[in-house]
């Protein structure tokens, strides 16, 4: 983090740098203009102040104390106005009385033509040994001639001593800015290391760990997020890795299924080749052809549920499960198993027929094969409440060893022997269950009392 730090750092030093620079200017250029021109302000308003005392009829005496007690200015005036020269020094002398001596002060004709003219005339006196200036303003009235007198500093030396405070004011200042800038750049980097470790690790594929900031402030919430992603990434490799071994479990379980019909049918048509055909060999075949063929369009039934997209319409459930439940009655009946149906009339939803009476057919279907002949029958029910359309079916197990974590998985059949005879091609759930995933539909299975049943909810 040596490069994050540099530029705080560095940064901090240009802004303090630059505003010590802009300071300096400002004070320089413009504070002591700016000074005088409030100070001409000043002593106009006191101006406008005096003449409206004067026009209410106060006296020029008694209005010259009122203003100098509420006003830092000395105001003296004269009534002889005929003569500037003898003008210039009555009011010099009255200003002396008053204790405000001029090293330099003198009414020129041209200040005396322009008071009369305009009735105002501002003169800044500057008392170059005595470093400060005297802001006065002739009026020229009725009245006479009133001088309104104000000391200005020499603003030059002030903002001099003022620049020179700054300098060493932004020194100090730098040092401690940039020992609380390291500190605070310390705070902020220390997480982000921790944070680059932390990435590092998942970058490695350790997904173990977890980042730990307390800041209370958005570095904590990235670390949140990080945690979260770094948790998502373990879930979703998890996800992979169980895809992976269900697919190489698929393939194994497709190779073996098919690895016997593949032989029968070679074997069976070499003995027909050699004449040794007893009559039954071309039925085997096509015995076994047709296996196949099942198997494979199950496998493509369970590709295609993901990628094909299936129209929906109005499905009167009802009527859709009587309908298969009719077509499955003659397999239970040849396995001496009962069907017991409670179905409630008048079930409808927003679906896809094709994939509904699929979810159907292959839960009867396997119900049946699994059944257990010597407990009760097959008891189907289908009825509607506030969450929706429920179906349940359920039946007596034969097998005790049966893992409710895997019957959803493809080819597991709930016996070692894998006896096809009985349980077919072991794809009937998973199709169940896949469609049961892309349409939204809530689905479960449940073992209790040696029955197992199977819950979907439209």
């Amino acid at each position: 983090m040596n490069k994050l730090w540099k530029k705080f750092i560095y940064g901090t030093a240009l802004i303090m740098a630059f505003t010590l620079i802009l300071s300096l200017a400002v004070n320089s250029k413009i504070v002591g203009k700016y000074y005088l021109r409030s100070q001409k302000h000043y002593i106009q308003d006191i101006g406008s102040q005096l003449i409206t005392l004067l026009e209410s009829g106060t006296t020029p005496e008694t209005a010259i104390r009122i203003l100098e007690e509420q006003e830092k200015v000395l105001i003296v005036y004269s009534g002889n106005t005929s003569d500037s020269e003898a003008l210039s020094n009555e009011l010099r002398e009255q200003f002396r009385q008053k204790g405000l001596g001029f090293q330099k002060f003198w009414l020129w004709e041209q200040d005396y033509q322009d008071a009369v003219e305009h009735g105002m005339k501002l003169r800044l006196y500057q008392q170059e040994k005595l470093k400060y200036g005297i802001l006065a303003e002739y009026m020229f009235t009725d009245k006479g001639m009133f001088v309104i007198a104000a000391v200005v500093p020499n603003t030059e030396e002030t903002v001099g001593i003022l620049n020179q405070f700054l300098i060493i004011l932004l020194s100090i200042s730098s040092v401690v800015v940039v020992a609380l800038m390291y500190i605070l750049v310390r705070h902020i980097t220390n997480p982000l290391k921790e944070m680059e470790e932390f990435s590092r690790r998942i970058s490695g594929q350790d997904y173990g760990s977890r980042l730990v900031i307390r800041t209370n402030d958005e570095l904590e919430t990235v670390a949140g997020s990080m945690n979260r992603m770094s948790q998502s990434i373990k879930e979703y490799q998890d996800m992979l890795l169980g895809k992976n071994r269900q697919m190489e479990a698929l393939l194994d379980n497709v190779a073996h299924d098919l690895k016997t019909p593949i032989s029968l049918i070679g074997t069976y048509a070499s003995g027909i080749q050699d004449g040794l055909d007893d009559g039954t060999f071309l039925d085997t075949i096509i015995r076994q052809n047709a296996k196949m063929a099942r198997l494979t369009e199950q496998l493509l039934g369970v590709s295609r549920i993901g990628q094909k997209e299936y129209p929906e319409e109005t499905i009167a459930l009802d009527r859709l499960l009587q309908e298969q439940v009719e077509e499955q009655r003659i397999s239970a009946v040849q396995r001496k198993l009962e069907l017991s149906a409670s179905i409630e009339p008048n079930q409808h939803i927003r679906g896809n027929a094709e994939l509904i009476s699929t979810i159907f057919s292959n839960l009867l279907s396997n119900a049946i094969k699994y059944a257990s002949e010597s407990g009760p029958g097959i008891e189907i029910r289908l009825y509607g409440n506030d969450a929706g359309c429920h179906f349940t079916i359920s039946n007596q197990m034969q097998a005790e060893n049966l893992d409710l974590d895997r019957i959803w998985e493809p080819f597991y059949v709930g016996e070692s022997s894998r006896n096809q005879n009985l349980s077919g091609t072991g794809l009937g759930l998973p199709i169940v269950k896949k469609i049961a995933e892309q349409c939204g539909y809530g689905i479960n299975c449940a073992a209790e009392d040696g029955r197992i049943k199977f819950t979907v909810i439209f």
